[in-house]
């Protein structure tokens, strides 16, 4: 049963790798009926990001607000003796409890429903090794023990606090996804086991989760060509980073509705680089070859800095040669691709 919480917690990991001042809004349902989404541009007027007179982007949400997003995720990896196929869904509900004093945010995040496919094949063999499914709809205890890192999210109300570029500063108490995720594998935790699942729920699940829906905002404004450039470096794994460089351009803007609705195109490319391996490692790790590239097209309320919609496509590849004491050496080679697509809902 140990085994078997200790692999929850693990699976918890990849599934998250592959995965102004305060103002009244009114009553929420009135909010969600008028809010315009990424459709409402069809046939709109529109004009050149360049002479829209963007400057900047600056999150705006205003107390009271309540947004709905989907966000469906593709994903493929690993090697060709057991590649990784997985394909999720995920409904969300984001409340905007208060505007702080700095203008920073207290949202509330809240799972409605969740959709997930996954399976393991030999590519080579044409073998398939592991085939399973979960949907939140089928609330049986049997389904619900079998998928504890899903089904203990699900219903759940945890604070996010936000900044007003889109970043996730703090996020909440955990502790009853935690005990559910305990329960449900039949099995207490380890104080050691609490703060590594904790950890992974807290940013694996609602930090990720929260980045993927916004643009990293430039912190410097656009410049005269309505572009920007972010430079970033990401843990991959305790052995390797992730560098990488995205270019961003604000295209057509549409007026809908007295709002203004941008699009960013956006390209990524980068490489994998390895991280200085602990004192007495028992071998020696070399990247040889890696390669990242990607693109994206969001549409954002502009004044507002709010996301209608959004699609990220990333391609990963990385060969490596591992040198054993003893001299043996082998080259270990992986791909990953993934498609991300968030959409606001009415």
């Amino acid at each position: 049963m140990v085994r078997r919480l200790a692999g929850v917690v693990v699976t918890v990991g990849l599934w998250l790798t592959f995965t102004s001042c305060q103002q009244d809004a009114g009553d929420p349902q009135k909010v969600a009926q008028s809010q315009v989404v990424a459709a409402d541009t069809s046939g709109a007027t529109k004009s050149p990001g360049v002479s829209a007179n963007v400057r900047s982007f600056t999150l705006r949400w205003r107390a009271g607000e309540v947004f709905h997003y989907r966000i469906e995720q593709v994903s493929e990896g690993g090697p060709d003796t057991a590649r990784t196929y997985s394909s999720s869904t995920h409904w969300y509900t984001r409340t905007v409890r208060a505007v702080r004093s700095d203008g920073s945010f207290e949202t509330v995040v809240r799972f409605d429903s969740i959709a997930v496919t996954g399976s393991v094949k030999n590519t080579r063999a044409g073998v398939t090794l592991m085939e399973q499914s979960y949907r939140s709809a089928d609330t049986s205890e049997a389904n619900r023990k079998r998928f504890p890192q899903f089904a203990s999210i699900i219903g759940e109300d945890v604070v996010v606090y936000m900044s007003t570029n889109g970043r996730v500063e703090q996020v909440g108490d955990v502790t009853p996804i935690v005990k559910k995720i305990s329960a449900l594998a039949g099995q207490p935790l380890s104080p050691q086991m609490t703060e590594q699942l904790t950890a992974q729920v807290k940013t694996g699940v609602y930090a990720a989760f929260m980045l993927q829906e916004f643009v990293p905002y430039p912190e410097q404004g656009l410049d005269s060509n309505a572009s920007w450039v972010n430079d970033q470096v990401s843990p991959l794994s305790e052995i390797f980073t992730v560098a990488t460089k995205a270019s961003y351009a604000l295209g057509d803007v549409y007026e809908v509705r007295g709002q203004r609705i941008g699009v960013i195109a956006a390209t990524v490319t980068g490489a994998v680089k390895l991280r200085p391996l602990p004192p007495g490692a028992p071998m020696s790790i070399a990247v040889t070859a890696s390669s990242i590239t990607g693109s994206s097209k969001s549409v954002i309320d502009v004044d507002r800095g709010i996301t209608l919609a959004k699609r990220n496509a990333i391609s990963m590849s990385m060969t490596a040669l591992v040198r054993a004491p003893g001299g043996q050496r082998q080259e270990l080679s992986q791909s990953q691709s993934s498609i991300t697509t968030i959409e606001l809902l009415r």
